[in-house]
């Protein structure tokens, strides 16, 4: 239904009880009858942001609502005009809480109320050469002319500060582009795959001391946005989690003094939706509403999803593993389809219960700006039962963002802070107790297959066989000048820090760089993964984070073995070491940058250069003349066809320009021989056509145990010489594979591959395909770290 045709239309005198029915059992729906003035919810006022989406200078006329970037987070989008309006829905009374001469091109982004529903905290910016800031300002009206609600801006500098959130205890937290300068050599992130922009961290200040009290929380590798708090006193927000062939959107909590960032909801079964948003937790603890939708395409807009992640044992604390997830708004898609209902943003949870939403009608999506028919959002009220939008409030010219009830709310516990050091010299330390915990294969039925291990093995007996946690170090292209894919693969650039090894107890422990992401990796005897953890993860100097196990219960108590202390405990390994003693491996060294960083690891193409290419060319494949296949490839917006020639195994240097992702890019033969197998996957939805024999999956992104140029070289166990990772003498496990059985190549050819050499290509493989590293991109360490004396620290 579509809402009533007038400029401004407000709900009469105030608030349905969440009992009545409204309208039609269909999410989208409108109805905007006039109520019982006496039918009170527990408040009178609502307020909300007023954001523009058009500009007129007299000859044209200009949409922004996405601004070309439709993602999932509000960042970046100017649009001059905003105010702030506080509206008492009882007489009908607004009054704009930034008005006057110095706000009238200001924009305004996220806004949050007290706890005790006396003053607001948003982010604005008040021209197109400021940044967004973070401000307070009192709801009250009081005698100061000049300032009458007692605007005050907390924070300044070139950058932007989002999406404040008050936090128990005088802080407030908000997402912030700063640079790391003052902490690390890598500086800002930047996310090379969707949208090549500064990513957003989590920052915090006090109230009474602003910048002057100012902290940075620890990275992630792509964006952190849409921070609410919790009823436990944490802080939670979304979290852009791209890792390996993960790119989603899921929920994340922490401590307000930035430590134990925990996954809140998200990571495993069950979830809609790629992406969940702008969440708000219910009157019920634990229980959330977020907004569920596509990672792009819908300006930030979806369907209404309920998360219930209580613990099953009642103690108030959340259970992210068996979260349960509940579509509000039935007929709303989830992901970025076109939706005749309309889609849902910025919910917040009534004093009753109910759930006030920004809505707009009809198609949103960031065609809408190409289109110049921006959607609409206005306020509503959205009834779960009915499925109905009840009118509040809307300008059909404007959008009208982050409504909240002004009401008084607990206000949450004060968590004591354990860590206040921003120094990036303390190490953080990081371990499990017990790395063979798991509740992998109950809970979500993971097994491990590949070498030694047959199909179907359970994790936790997979786990058994660990000798060593493998810790990698996350990087974007904030690293790498010009690169905006990392190679033929979704995964980013990597470096080892280093290989903690497991105790007989099953405990290891390690000090590693603070602020940075790193992901880790269970290795066996043949230093191989046993499964890659897709999830990163992060601490300050000084922080302790020790898990259970590998992705143990997150309720259960630990209880691994009947010592007093895990033995890792007293042993710890260190590894501190700067950017260049890190262990890389790129594929090829790039001639353009000499010296760019010390070559401290093995360039992948020279094992090739002087063990292989002689016999596997581009006229050769071992004992047989070389085989080709063609994959042919339409372009999405010429239509024109190209067909591309790749050779079944070839290990030369020769150039090859493909598709991967949408994108063209040249790599050697090598390279493109090894991955584009494994691509061929993805790239089937695009229209690809192959014409020959596909070869074997030579090389799988992260996964080098059932990569199948792995199996056809083998390698020796570190701890037993006469154990092989694939057993001599049998079938390969593909009858694609040369060969009629298993040998150690190519030594049985006479070509000797050293243990290091295999193990540089097992990690190379494990750590996610990447052609490229800090190696052969060019990096320089950030000027401004460099200047601290920290240029190569972390």
């Amino acid at each position: 239904m579509p809402r009533p045709l007038t400029a401004r239309s407000v709900l009469g005198p105030l608030l349905l009880p969440a009992s009545l029915a409204l309208a039609a059992p269909l999410a989208g729906c409108t109805s905007n009858s006039p109520q019982d003035p006496n039918e009170q919810s527990g408040f009178q006022q609502i307020v909300y942001a007023v954001r523009q989406t058009t500009v007129a200078d007299g000859k044209s006329v200009d949409i922004h609502v996405a601004d070309g970037m439709g993602q999932v987070m509000d960042y970046g989008r100017y649009v001059p005009g905003a105010r702030i309006e506080l509206r008492n829905l009882t007489t009908g009374a607004v009054e704009n809480i930034i008005e006057g001469t110095r706000y009238k091109t200001a924009d305004v982004e996220g806004l949050d109320l007290s706890f005790d529903a006396t003053k607001i905290v948003f982010a604005m910016k008040l021209d197109d050469q400021d940044n967004y800031h973070i401000y307070t300002a009192n709801l009250a009206r009081s005698g100061d002319g000049s300032n009458p609600y007692g605007i005050r801006e907390l924070t300044a500098g070139a950058y932007d500060d989002l999406t404040p959130v008050w936090v128990a205890g005088g802080r407030i937290a908000f997402i912030t582009n700063q640079s790391y300068a003052e902490f690390t050599a890598m500086g800002t992130r930047a996310d090379e795959y969707n949208h090549a922009a500064r990513v957003t961290q989590i920052g915090t200040v006090t109230e009474v001391g602003g910048d002057a009290d100012r902290k940075l929380c620890s990275q992630n590798l792509s964006h952190v946005f849409n921070l609410f708090h919790l009823q436990s006193g944490q802080i939670g927000y979304s979290r852009w989690e791209h890792l390996e062939n993960v790119n989603d959107s899921k929920l994340f909590a922490m401590n307000p003094d930035c430590t134990q960032m925990v996954a809140l909801a998200g990571q495993h079964g069950g979830k809609p939706s790629n992406s969940l948003v702008q969440t708000t937790e219910t009157l019920q603890q634990n229980v959330f509403v977020s907004v569920g939708t596509s990672r792009e395409k819908t300006i930030q807009a979806g369907a209404l999803i309920q998360i219930d992640a209580r613990d099953a044992a009642g103690d108030n604390r959340h259970d992210e593993e068996r979260a349960k997830y509940s579509v509000l708004t039935p007929g709303v898609p989830t992901d970025d389809s076109d939706s005749a209902l309309g889609r849902y943003r910025s919910p917040h949870v009534l004093p009753d219960g109910r759930i006030m939403v920004s809505w707009a009608d009809g198609y949103v999506s960031d065609i809408n700006e190409l289109s110049m028919t921006p959607p609409d959002f206005g306020i509503y009220i959205y009834d779960t039962k009915t499925h109905a939008n009840q009118l509040v409030y809307n300008d059909e010219s404007t959008w009208e963002l982050y409504a909240q009830a002004v009401a008084p709310t607990k206000t949450p516990p004060v968590l004591t802070s354990v860590s206040t050091l921003q120094d990036a010299t303390v190490p953080l330390t990081i371990g499990s107790i017990d790395v063979r915990q798991t509740t992998l294969t109950s809970l979500f039925g993971e097994s491990v297959h590949g070498a030694q291990f047959g199909t179907g093995t359970p994790t936790e007996d997979a786990l058994k066989q660990a000798v060593a946690v493998r810790i990698i170090e996350g990087f974007s292209s904030e690293s790498a000048p010009n690169v905006t894919m990392f190679g033929l693969t979704m995964a980013e650039g990597a470096a080892v820090l280093g290989e903690a090894p497991v105790q007989p107890d099953g405990s290891w422990r390690a000090n590693v760089p603070p602020f940075i992401p790193m992901h880790l990796q269970p290795v066996d005897e043949f230093d191989m993964a046993i499964r890659s953890q897709t999830l990163w993860m992060q601490g300050l100097p000084g922080e302790s984070r020790i898990c259970g196990g590998c992705h143990e219960s997150r309720t259960a108590p630990n209880n691994p073995t009947m010592q007093a202390l895990p033995l890792a405990a007293a042993t710890p390994s260190t590894f501190m070491e700067p950017i260049a003693a890190r262990t890389e491996y790129p594929w090829q060294v790039n001639t353009q940058y000499p010296g760019t960083l010390a070559p401290t690891s093995l360039e992948v193409q020279s094992i090739f250069r002087n063990k292989c290419v002689s016999c596997h060319n581009d006229t050769q494949n071992g004992n047989d003349a070389q085989e080709f296949y063609q994959v042919t490839m339409n372009n999405e917006t010429t239509g024109k066809a190209t067909t591309y020639k790749i050779a079944r195994f070839d290990l030369s240097e020769t150039p090859i320009t493909v598709v991967y992702d949408k994108r063209a890019a040249t790599y050697p033969m090598s390279y493109v021989s090894i991955f584009y197998p494994a691509t061929l996957q993805m790239m089937a939805e695009m229209g690809t056509k192959v014409v020959g024999t596909v070869p074997p999956e030579w090389g799988i992104p992260s996964d080098s145990r059932n990569s199948k140029m792995i199996e056809k070289l083998n390698v020796v166990s570190t701890i037993d010489s006469s154990k092989t990772a694939w057993p001599l003498g049998q079938p390969f496990s593909d009858t694609n594979i040369h060969g009629a059985s298993r040998t150690m190549h190519p030594d049985d050819v006479g070509v000797t591959l050293t243990t290091d050499e295999r193990h540089a290509l097992i990690r190379a493989f494990d750590m996610g395909g990447q052609f490229y590293s800090r190696q052969n991109t060019g990096f320089k360490p950030d000027t401004v770290a460099a200047a601290a004396g920290q240029m190569y620290q972390n």
